[in-house]
């Protein structure tokens, strides 16, 4: 089979790509914008390709370099899916000038091919390579608001933190190729499980990849640029950069954290430790501390996108139990729990891009009386936030529910307190906000509204584009079974 045939979901996105760069570079005031059109399409042949890939098993491809297997897919479908829902966010806001959509779509598509190639690389070289070019990406993303002080902030913290993530990353690649003389991830496994190293060097190769790593999830003691960025970028980047540059991150963790560091276990579909060094207690730490401080947090905000910037980053604790179990129920509980963060943080955003559009604040003061103006957004933001902490019967608490469960059977009891103490703190949080809905309105005076074709027309597309995403969340839930099977099917072809 063609190499080339196996990459098409990513030659689809760099076609896509060049054809809106050609399209606004011929653009000179013609009536008819075809970009978001453009993108959708090329969006859509991208995911047909990826579905279609399913049938060919796994493979490795360009001297072992490139792997297509089952977790690889999976998190091309999300990738594309989000970037699909980023290019139709940015159609209904005003944070983005409608003179400047058209690079927004750009870097909306070269970030979801750098996605792609980040969820196939096996090469540690392709892997950094990878990260690097979705963090440049992530920095424009982040910035785009130019004439917002936050969104330059923003930008600059998101740029240092991936900085020192990217040099860490480097300094453990290069111990690992001293080590193993190969920079292809199995091969380095073979090599370890060949010559056992000592206590100190695992222990430092672990930390350094890591600590590069936990950046990209937004877990302690890389946490502290997730509240800042995602409160300081414009919102419908916001929701692009909270699920795919932490979706990327866990599609890297999981593929290095076992191909590299555990071996097969007795028992089917589990993994163990390789070596001397039990990172799975460091792993637990880090969850708990961040489930523990993205709560307590998101409790003290005052802006809706700065407290969900905190209750993202606990949620990263919270998919972090997949991985410290070492478990296949573990990894696709996570894969589950992302699809459920895919609708609701897109739609979490989506709202406070229109009440941000309407009012100029996301103060939770400012919010007041909201739900009388827009009951229909209102509703669905609160429903998004719930299902994003995990309160039931939404599909977050099926999500939630089985990773504390995995753990629990894993006999890992503090960190499943930790997670229960973690899920109340932020539907407190979450309460806060849903009563800043209500109350008379004192914030500036609603816009004076008209009854032109335009607007009507605006409004219901909005109303359209929400259902669209609560009807998928909900459906997750009524058949959360047949999601974890799928997602765990996609495990079963898979490169360990």
């Amino acid at each position: 089979m063609s190499e080339l045939f196996l990459i098409m979901p990513e030659i689809f996105l760099f076609l896509t790509l060049t054809f809106v760069v050609i399209g606004e570079i011929a653009y000179h005031g013609e009536q008819n914008r075809l970009i978001i059109l453009t993108s959708l399409v090329g969006l859509g042949g991208a995911l047909v390709q990826t579905l279609i890939a399913y049938r060919y098993g796994a493979t490795e491809i360009f001297a072992h370099t490139y792997t297509v297997d089952g977790l690889s897919l999976f998190f091309k479908l999300l990738f594309i899916g989000l970037a699909a829902l980023a290019v139709i966010t940015v159609a209904h806001t005003n944070e983005v000038p409608i003179e400047r959509k058209t690079e927004y779509c750009a870097l909306i598509l070269a970030g979801s091919l750098s996605m792609c190639l980040v969820a196939s690389a096996a090469d540690l070289i392709l892997i950094f390579l990878s990260l690097l070019f979705l963090n440049m990406i992530s920095y424009f993303l982040a910035g785009y608001g130019k004439t917002s002080v936050k969104s330059t902030e923003a930008a600059v913290k998101y740029m240092v933190f991936s900085t020192v993530a990217g040099t860490l990353l480097l300094y453990g690649m290069a111990i690992l190729f001293g080590v193993s003389h190969s920079l292809n991830i199995y091969a380095i496994h073979h090599a370890l499980t060949a010559n056992t190293l000592t206590h100190p060097t695992i222990l430092i190769i672990f930390m350094l990849v890591f600590a590069a790593i936990s950046f990209q999830l937004g877990v302690f003691p890389m946490h502290l640029w997730t509240p800042d960025v995602l409160e300081g970028a414009p919102t419908p980047a916001s929701a692009f950069l909270s699920v795919g540059c932490r979706a990327a991150g866990f599609a890297v963790a999981i593929r290095i954290l076992i191909a590299i560091f555990t071996q097969n276990s007795s028992s089917q579909g589990q993994w163990q430790v390789m070596g001397s060094v039990d990172w799975t207690q460091i792993l637990a730490l880090v969850s708990g501390l961040t489930m523990a401080f993205g709560s307590l947090l998101a409790f003290r905000q005052k802006s809706a996108k700065r407290m969900v910037g905190c209750l993202v980053m606990a949620e990263s604790g919270y998919l972090l139990l997949g991985l410290v179990v070492l478990d296949q129920v573990g990894i696709a509980a996570i894969l589950y729990n992302l699809v459920i963060e895919l609708f609701a943080l897109v739609g979490i955003f989506y709202v406070l891009s229109f009440i941000f559009d309407e009012l100029g604040s996301d103060l939770l003061v400012d919010l007041r009386g909201m739900l009388g103006r827009a009951v229909p957004e209102c509703i669905c933001l609160v429903l998004f936030l719930l299902c994003l902490v995990g309160m039931p019967p939404t599909p977050g608490f099926i999500g939630k529910f089985t990773l504390i469960g995995v753990a629990l059977r894993h006999r890992w009891p503090v960190l499943g307190l930790i997670a229960i103490f973690s899920i109340a703190v932020s539907t407190v949080a979450v309460s806060k906000l849903a009563y800043s809905l209500l109350g008379e309105f004192k914030a500036a005076q609603p816009r004076a509204l008209s009854f032109s074709e335009t607007q009507v027309s605006g409004v219901w597309s909005r109303k359209i584009f929400l259902m669209s995403l609560v009807i998928p969340l909900l459906l997750i839930g009524v058949f959360a079974e047949t999601v974890l099977d799928l997602a765990g099917r996609s495990l079963g072809f898979i490169f360990w």
